[in-house]
């Protein structure tokens, strides 16, 4: 505490915590130049840089930078200044990737309590060096979890920032073009223009960049004119409105009719795309055209409002042109070249809870999400430092007394996602929320509260879900999850629940919808591509490119979402849910990780909030990290590697060892050379198969 408190206040937000670094955000200092600190890489991000690519060289092998943390606590902000300075040590250029971070940012983030812009996707953006030690291209894979962000704004919080961009900084042609000249004075979708004179003017200008990032990544004029087009279309849905009592329909028919002409559809076409796709889905199974399973082989979902019907087809819209943005990006971005390794940056949104801004409401469906991917990291974290290391340690025969410390991040998992089993008690259901979740949405009459039910029947047998990890609230349709460790319990209300993961039909009508705007636009492979993508892709952002490395990249999300429930429930959301954060550990698996643990400081004054740092800094387990980095042997190296960098000290090795043409006994060759170096038996050990060294 003393380490991280003071170095805070002399300016250095990021200290060495053993190969990962710590991160206290925000700055005690707001101006420009604790800020601009981070992007000119302070001293702790440079030796991690360098240290991280003369491993990626030496060894060649991937690598991989991935924060972890609460909301709000700056992950975005290191992610990038790792990337920049990463770009910089190498001389590459930095202009795409500083365009790619513009474009990121007004597409995928909201303003919220915590920061102006805080993401609502997960990233993982790769950079492919080749044999050279060079960048040779980029590719950015994206999951966004939390589509229903378009149309339902979480308190406190705004909407996607390019929106409020968009209306702020679009000339007058184009305004009437999109028809946004005149705007009504409310939106179901909470899309509003800035009021305000100086948010009108900071808007302006994101949009300014905004449009110039386009153009460095050489988004096409018709491609950017699709773009604003789709994101009128969202608007003027809203402004539309839909009936909350009797027949299916829009409210506003002027807002309508401007939403079907900026998609440059007919209005009946936009009308049946929203509520008539019942009708559609009748037409298809009598006439046999229909290759995909109709939703009646997973059960009958219960009927959509009319508000839920426009709610999914915004959903569907931006989800779309998102991940065509991504695509539109690892386009400028992509290269034929062979890659020797990879170094891979990964950015997800941070654990939410309404606590952390003094709030009395449950968390919502989007927040259980990002929570959750962020408790599978935690899982990938500790089985690293701790499980995996001492692992190693066995295997190669060496002593380290240390006692592994318990994690609560698996336990919260399985109360989450834990799979149905193969076989089932006659009143045991040891299921994970989201299955159970998913199965009671599919049954008639059912409700959240019941989902809640089987939940703590669950947990009252002790099947398989840990009692201490999910607790029952006074309050009705409500839980509390102890993530972190137990540190951060979080509050979750299912009020409405129900809506959010239902499969709806809107939401997959919108891929229609873009194959007209591509012939109006003259794009007619923009958005066609993705229209055979199975349901559950749809969400997944990167899934192209023709190199090496992003075939690889890409096989192993695909293979996540091929088999097993994937196969069965292809509308599910719940499922699509834990499928993109499986695919998200399998994909940085087998890369070597570094982690940046963010820690909100909370500043008041120059003083910090200390049970608040306590509590996340227990959550990271810090302490038990370094001391098994301390006390355990974390260089190391093969036998044969280790022979051939320091033979060289005593010539009579190298002369006894120096023929290429017999095979030697490397540990023997290894003993022998300790020997004649007089190094201390405690700094070095031999294992069976590495030489490992101890940091004391």
């Amino acid at each position: 505490m003393h380490t991280l408190t003071t170095r805070a206040k002399a300016n250095m937000p990021l200290t060495h915590a053993g190969p990962n670094l710590v991160s206290l955000w925000p700055p005690l200092q707001t101006h420009s130049k604790v800020r601009e600190s981070l992007w000119d890489a302070p001293p702790a991000l440079a030796a991690l840089v360098k240290r991280v690519y003369l491993s990626l060289v030496g060894t060649r092998r991937d690598h991989s930078v991935c924060a972890l943390g609460r909301s709000g606590t700056g992950k975005t902000t290191t992610c990038q200044a790792f990337t920049h300075f990463v770009l910089q040590v190498i001389v590459s250029p930095v202009e795409r990737v500083h365009a790619m971070f513009t474009i990121l940012r007004s597409f995928g983030c909201v303003s919220s309590q915590h920061s102006d812009a805080s993401s609502r996707f997960a990233m993982v953006f790769s950079l492919d060096f080749n044999h050279a030690g060079q960048v040779s291209a980029g590719h950015l894979q994206t999951m966004m979890l939390d589509k229903w962000k378009v149309c339902q704004k979480t308190p406190g919080e705004s909407n996607f920032l390019v929106f409020s961009q968009m209306l702020a900084g679009l000339s007058t042609e184009m305004r009437t073009e999109l028809q946004l000249h005149q705007l009504p004075e409310s939106n179901s979708f909470g899309i509003l223009q800035p009021t305000k004179v100086e948010e009108k003017q900071r808007a302006s200008v994101a949009f300014t960049k905004l449009l110039t990032a386009m153009e460095t990544l050489s988004f096409s004029v018709g491609e950017q004119k699709a773009i604003w087009h789709v994101l009128a279309a969202i608007y003027h849905l809203g402004a539309a409105g839909a009936c909350k009592v009797g027949r299916r329909q829009f409210v506003n028919f002027d807002s309508a009719q401007a939403a079907s002409s900026v998609l440059g559809c007919e209005a009946e076409e936009l009308d049946t795309a929203v509520f008539k796709h019942h009708l559609r889905q009748l037409l298809q199974k009598a006439t046999g055209v229909s290759r995909e399973r109709n939703e009646s082989d997973e059960g009958e979902s219960p009927r959509l409002t009319a508000s839920q019907c426009l709610d999914g087809m915004a959903a569907g819209l931006y989800e779309e042109l998102f991940t065509t943005i991504v695509s539109l990006i690892n386009r400028a971005l992509s290269s034929e070249q062979l890659a020797l390794a990879s170094v891979m940056v990964v950015d997800t949104p941070g654990l939410r809870n309404p606590r952390h801004c003094a709030e009395e409401r449950g968390a919502c469906w989007s927040e259980l999400c990002h929570n959750y991917l962020q408790e599978r990291l935690l899982e990938h974290y500790h089985a690293h430092t701790f499980i995996h290391s001492l692992e190693r340690y066995a295997q190669e025969r060496i002593n380290v007394e240390f006692e592994c410390p318990e994690s609560s991040s698996s336990e919260v998992v399985s109360a989450i996602d834990q799979s149905p089993p193969q076989v089932r008690a006659a009143d045991v259901d040891p299921r994970g929320l989201l299955w159970v979740l998913d199965e009671e949405m599919m049954t008639p009459a059912s409700s959240e509260g019941a989902a809640l039910e089987r939940v703590w029947r669950a947990v009252l047998h002790n099947s398989g879900v840990c009692v201490l990890a999910v607790r029952q609230c006074e309050q009705p349709l409500q839980c509390e999850v102890n993530h972190l460790t137990g540190c951060d319990p979080v509050r979750y209300d299912l009020t409405g629940w129900f809506g959010r993961i239902q499969n709806n039909p809107s939401t997959l009508n919108a891929i229609t919808l873009y194959i007209i705007l591509d012939q109006s636009t003259c794009c007619s492979t923009m958005f066609t591509p993705r229209i055979s993508l199975p349901p559950l892709c749809r969400g997944l952002g990167g899934l192209e490119g023709g190199s090496q490395r992003a075939l690889q990249r890409n096989g192993t999300i695909r293979k996540t979402f091929s088999g097993g429930m994937a196969a069965i429930r292809r509308h599910s959301q719940c499922i699509a849910v834990k499928l993109q954060a499986d695919a998200l550990v399998n994909l940085i698996r087998r890369a070597r990780p570094v982690f940046l643990q963010c820690v909100d400081a909370k500043p008041n004054g120059g003083t910090f909030d200390v049970p608040a740092l306590r509590a996340q800094l227990h959550s990271t387990q810090i302490l038990s990290a370094l001391q098994l980095y301390r006390t355990g042997y974390p260089e190391h190296m093969t036998l044969s590697d280790f022979r051939c960098y320091f033979q060289a000290l005593s010539p009579p090795i190298m002369k006894r060892y120096a023929s290429i043409f017999v095979s030697h006994d490397e540990r023997k060759a290894v003993e022998e050379l300790l020997v004649e170096l007089d190094i201390d038996k405690k700094s070095i050990v031999v294992g069976a198969s590495r030489v490992r060294a101890c940091l004391e």
